[in-house]
């Protein structure tokens, strides 16, 4: 699967760039005694866009394989643009098929 290339723009999608965070034990020790969690205690694992629209596609398949083409692609597409990952029309429509053929 094909996607544009993000590297001039930032991507926020389950990164913790710019942001301080602990790993589990760390966030433990720091916060020994202390009432409340201030800081997240671990990073999130950065998944590649291929993984992400792997993940979607089989989201979608649990949602809405039932529904017909069209309601496929217009919740593929807004998916897609909801988690800022660029996938053309095209490609949208062959995933769109790939979800009603399963």
């Amino acid at each position: 699967m094909s996607t544009t290339d993000n590297a001039d723009q930032p991507d926020h999608h389950g990164h913790d760039d710019g942001r301080e965070t602990l790993t589990a034990g760390e966030a433990q020790r720091a916060q020994a005694g202390d009432a409340t969690q201030s800081a997240p205690a671990m990073s999130q694992n950065n998944a590649s866009d291929e993984d992400k629209i792997a993940g979607i596609v089989a989201q979608t398949r649990q949602d809405v394989a039932h529904m017909g083409h069209d309601r496929i692609v217009q919740v593929l597409t807004q998916r897609f643009e909801q988690t800022g990952i660029e996938v053309s029309e095209t490609e949208i429509d062959d995933l769109a098929r790939t979800v009603s053929d399963a």
